[in-house]
């Protein structure tokens, strides 16, 4: 069977039920999604996006933007979610990741807009980024935390990340979690695998 092209499947949408209940939809960017995601950074709470961006910012800035809606470079991603918010289907939460060249360190971020944290979604976006790194030969799943963001923290803690300081900038602490351990729980699904492998 042919696989999709890249614009095929960088749209490609896949369902998923939190532990609550909530259903949500994963897929991957495109540039086509520039003003959702915008709009998206600005309707986040200010603790929110600083602990997403390191720092106090209102929204992306051009050249930002332009950079996470088109990371589909080697070893690149980001994903979005959306979810139902009534009758709206809403943008939910974004999470990216990065390998630089020769590396084998997997740099990831994401936030989750907050009337959906502490749902699971965290967790699922978590489980996606293992996934595509382990399949890309990544030795290190890592990230920069604020020390203050306690919830992310315990997210990571639970995802078997271990917290590590101190760092070269005292407000942060690095995640790490060693791919070279077998992954536990559910194995990377198979209609998530395309996507996983947009940017490989």
């Amino acid at each position: 069977m042919n696989s999709p092209s890249s614009m095929e499947r960088s749209t490609q949408t896949d369902e998923f039920r939190l532990p609550g209940g909530e259903s949500v939809m994963v897929r991957a960017i495109s540039p086509l999604d520039a003003d959702r995601l915008q709009a998206y950074m600005r309707n986040l709470s200010a603790p929110t996006r600083r602990n997403r961006f390191l720092g106090a910012i209102s929204e992306l800035t051009p050249k930002e933007l332009d950079r996470l809606t088109h990371m589909g470079g080697p070893g690149e991603l980001a994903l979005i979610a959306f979810g139902h918010d009534g009758s709206e289907t809403a943008m939910i939460a974004e999470a990216i990741q990065a390998i630089a060249p020769q590396s084998q360190r997997c740099e990831i971020a994401l936030s989750v807009t907050d009337a959906w944290q502490r749902k699971g979604l965290g967790t699922l976006l978590l489980w996606h980024l293992e996934c595509r790194a382990r399949l890309l030969g990544a030795r290190h799943l890592v990230g920069d935390v604020l020390r203050t963001n306690d919830a992310m923290k315990g997210l990571a803690r639970k995802a078997g990340f271990a917290i590590r300081g101190p760092f070269k900038d005292a407000r942060l602490v690095e995640i790490v979690k060693d791919l070279s351990h077998p992954p536990t729980g559910l194995p990377c699904r198979e209609q998530f695998s395309a996507l996983q492998l947009i940017a490989a």
